[in-house]
């Protein structure tokens, strides 16, 4: 079990820098283990209402490409340097359809979001959340269902090293 200092320390240790090392290889084993943290997220009734499309550089340049010319300009500037970019989506209704719609759904996203960032953080990795897209480009572009929320963009890489 991680003792309450070691998590404050790495809480305090996650950042949203904006200097990525664009030669650093973010290994699909590490992108594994994010998954998996955010897969232990607690969500209202287990639903797990988030959703994630990861466009991977080094896999699958056109998607990620693609996403990266949905973001704000501001943030392409920075974002380019990353390897990974992932949509983050929220599902606007529960699984079980006689639970109607998902009013935590949200929250539930937003807190499988910042797991991901933490157990990004403990990997060494830097990861990046960001409100600066187009939320109809990439509706268009990935071709979203209507029944998901488009929640934020995250990118994610090994951070830039200061010679």
């Amino acid at each position: 079990m991680i003792s309450g200092e070691n998590l404050l320390a790495l809480i305090k240790a996650r950042h949203s820098g904006r200097e990525y090392n664009s030669d650093e290889i973010v290994s699909q084993e590490e992108i594994d283990v994010l998954i998996e943290a955010v897969r232990l997220t607690p969500s209202c009734f287990g639903d797990e209402p988030w959703r994630y499309i990861i466009c991977n550089r080094e896999n699958n340049k056109e998607s990620w490409e693609k996403l990266l010319n949905c973001l704000d300009l501001s943030n392409q500037k920075w974002a380019k340097d990353a390897q990974i970019l992932v949509i983050s989506l929220s599902a606007r209704n529960f699984r079980n359809p006689a639970k109607g719609t998902n009013f935590w759904a949200s929250h539930d996203t937003g807190a499988a979001n910042y797991v991901f960032m933490l157990q990004a953080a403990a990997m060494n990795l830097m990861a990046h959340q960001m409100g600066g897209f187009s939320k109809d480009k990439i509706v268009k572009e990935f071709n979203t269902p209507d029944d998901f929320n488009v929640m934020s963009v995250l990118a994610i890489g090994h951070e830039k090293k200061n010679a």
